[in-house]
């Protein structure tokens, strides 16, 4: 038989990334998205429409990317320093909104609505592509194209959550405008490989803005939040994940007007970091290396007891433009690579020791793993272990949650 050239082959490998790059890409709409809460967002092609052009596949990151020193995303770069698992950069600060209300109100300092509000209301983006929380399932988070401040605002802090926003390019292909992608990396990793075929897509989304990713979750794992909280997850309407104050909390509510509130750090526990996509966790790339623009918690012990404050790491000239336009909206500390690393320092380790672990054990199983040229991923005895508790840890912890708390019937 011909080998299949669509994303259906990067789906059965497990290796879809559920970015949604794919289905704004393909011209004869032969793409769809399934959605369901234990697992997310799952590729649906119709073969009848499907014309084979294999589009789809080279805008797909999910078989893996060019890390090397002359891979082709790096002409933006030209002239930046790089580092491994800090990536190329231009400059780099610690920050926070400078309007205190924005800087509370936000997951991590209030670094991102700044910059996303300034470019609009400076005219210098007609539109924002956002992450928000889908109203008619609560639990499912989705792309949002955010046109005015108060819509972006409406967006802001992080979604524990796996979304395809990259579905709204086919929003930038045909609908002319100036739009920021707001994604993690692999969001960032789609748009740059669809933007290598597409001219329009190139000109429209003036900048990206990358948000670190240790790990995203599964809707499963605030599902099993709700039931945690003793709610049924049916009834939400509405979730936050972050904020406000720094490191903030879960905040659920019910149709009914019911709240329930958690603290992160008793939230975000193992029976929901044990929900995350398998993709995820070979992903190297925890700082959103090629977006303009890249935003994260500083996990610095200088900073704790504040209002949140943000590694930022600006990449590019159109960052640099993009950040200086914005300045005034901001508070901003020059930082140096080595402390920026440190303050990442457990998603280094996920990202760098667990995560060649996990290659390694994906590989003995016989399972196809993404390809990474120019970072060295090969595994030591001691990320092998770490690896395989991991891996340990998560089977557990997902038995035990499917145990103590069940998908309702409806949900299920």
């Amino acid at each position: 038989m011909l080998p299949v050239v669509d994303v259906g082959r990067v789906r059965d490998d497990g290796l879809c990334m559920q970015c949604g790059t794919c289905v704004a890409v393909c011209p004869s709409r032969a793409i769809a998205l399934d959605w369901d809460v234990a697992t997310g967002y799952r590729v649906v092609i119709d073969r009848a429409l499907c014309t084979d052009c294999g589009s789809c596949l080279e805008a797909c990151p999910g078989p893996g990317l060019d890390f090397r020193a002359d891979a082709w995303w790096r002409e933006r770069n030209a002239g930046a320093a790089s580092r491994d698992f800090l990536g190329p950069w231009r400059r780099l600060w610690y920050g926070w909104a400078a309007d205190p209300e924005v800087r509370y109100a936000g997951a991590s300092g209030g670094v991102a609505t700044a910059i996303l509000t300034g470019l609009l209301e400076e005219g210098l983006a007609d539109a924002v592509l956002a992450v928000g929380m889908s109203k008619e399932r609560p639990l499912q988070a989705v792309g949002v194209v955010c046109r005015s401040p108060a819509a972006v605002a409406a967006c802001r802090g992080s979604k524990y959550n796996v979304v395809a926003v990259n579905t709204l390019l086919r929003t930038v292909l045909e609908e002319p405008g100036r739009y920021v992608l707001v994604g993690l990396p692999c969001h960032i990793q789609g748009l740059r490989l669809a933007q290598r075929r597409s001219r329009r897509l190139r000109e429209r989304v003036v900048l990206s803005l990358g948000i670190f990713c240790g790990l995203t979750c599964e809707p499963r794992a605030t599902e099993v939040a709700a039931l945690q909280a003793g709610l049924d997850p049916a009834e939400l309407a509405s979730v936050s994940y972050r904020g406000p104050g720094w490191p903030g909390g879960m905040r659920l509510v019910t149709r009914e007007g019911r709240v329930r509130w958690c603290e992160y750090e008793q939230y975000f526990d193992r029976h929901l970091a044990a929900r995350t996509p398998p993709r995820c966790r070979v992903c190297p790339d925890a700082l959103a290396e090629l977006a303009d623009i890249s935003v994260g918690d500083t996990w610095l012990e200088r900073f704790y007891g504040s209002d949140g404050v943000s590694d930022l790491i600006v990449r590019t000239p159109a960052g640099e433009q993009a950040a200086k336009a914005v300045a005034s909206r901001l508070r901003l500390q020059e930082a140096g690579p080595d402390e920026m690393v440190a303050s990442q320092a457990e998603t280094y380790r996920v990202k760098r020791n667990i995560l060649r672990g996990r290659q390694a054990l994906r590989a003995v199983a016989g399972r196809p793993t993404p390809g990474y040229p120019g970072l060295d991923l090969r595994p030591g005895v001691r990320d092998a272990l770490l690896g395989l508790r991991d891996a340990g840890r998560e089977r557990l912890y997902r038995a035990l949650a499917d145990l103590r708390y069940p998908s309702p019937p409806r949900l299920a």
